[in-house]
């Protein structure tokens, strides 16, 4: 969901794209909601349509799970890592290719990006040493500790398919523009200009706001936009360099907050977050599945 800074949060920093460099407006970010504030909301009507705004999509992503120290929940220690192995290899991703580029003209004329969206891999699992100790963090504390554990080696190097999976403890408060997390936010997901290597560095922000259950349903939304929206941008009026939005600037989880499904695979059943599915005009609906 996208709001300005006065009024919430959403979207960006400086970010460079391969061909020409594009900005978004740091003081605003984009979000999901927490859970337990979901209840009010509707799906989509069936006339939405998501719309694609000429920017890039991340073809085959590569995820990394990165725990913010030590104290994270039991569960989630556990449970992360084999949930993002399958959902990177699921037929949730295979949904997401219909928000491929390929001989596709941005809405405002914007050429597009000749990208095809396939199933990803999984970097695997990381638990970091932060350098800074605080409790309370804010998006730019996160990011500047990301990039310093990218630098030092300690996390996988960069390039346009990685996408960063950070998931902190209950402890570790995260403030952006006078919200709070797990109170005015669940979840967000967000893009960074690296200073180390020539690249953005995509990353998602998972604080603990609930059981492993709204861990993962909350995994799964900022996963699904930040393959298909990597560089969102502020407001309500979507514009490249973003991918696909809505003429509102929802994504495609944005439009189906509440609606929940399951990943199912051979060893355990995941909750995940539906999305909206373009060929359908409507959420996504059914369990979906991984080796």
């Amino acid at each position: 969901m996208k709001f300005t800074a006065a009024a919430a949060l959403l979207a960006a920093t400086t970010l460079t794209l391969p061909a020409s460099p594009a900005q978004a407006d740091p003081t605003s970010y984009h979000i999901m909601r927490p859970q337990g504030k979901l209840a009010h909301l509707q799906h989509p009507p069936k006339a939405a349509t998501v719309l694609y705004f000429g920017g890039p999509v991340v073809s085959t992503v590569n995820v990394v799970a990165v725990l913010w120290g030590s104290k994270l929940p039991a569960a989630t220690k556990t449970n992360i890592g084999p949930f993002l192995q399958s959902i990177v290899n699921s037929t949730f991703v295979d949904q997401l290719a219909q928000y491929s580029t390929v001989g596709i003209t941005g809405t405002n004329g914007d050429p597009g990006t000749g990208q095809t969206i396939t199933r990803g891999t999984y970097g695997g699992l990381v638990t970091i040493t932060p350098a800074n100790k605080s409790t309370t963090l804010t998006d730019k504390a996160i990011t500047t500790e990301l990039q310093a554990q990218i630098a030092a080696g300690k996390l996988p190097a960069a390039n346009l398919n990685t996408l960063y999976m950070i998931y902190f403890p209950a402890s570790i408060t995260i403030t952006i523009d006078g919200a709070t997390s797990c109170i005015d936010f669940g979840a967000y997901h967000e893009s960074v200009s690296a200073t180390n290597v020539p690249t953005n560095i995509f990353y998602g922000v998972m604080p603990a706001c609930g059981g492993f259950s709204s861990i993962t349903v909350a995994s799964s939304h900022e996963f699904a936009e930040a393959v298909t929206d990597p560089l969102p941008t502020p407001g309500s009026h979507p514009a490249y360099p973003q991918a696909w939005n809505d003429a509102t600037g929802d994504e495609i989880a944005d439009l189906c907050e509440g609606s929940n499904t399951t990943l199912v695979t051979k060893a355990k059943t995941y909750s995940i977050q539906e999305v909206y599915n373009n060929s359908k005009n409507a959420c996504a609906t059914g369990k979906f599945t991984s080796p």
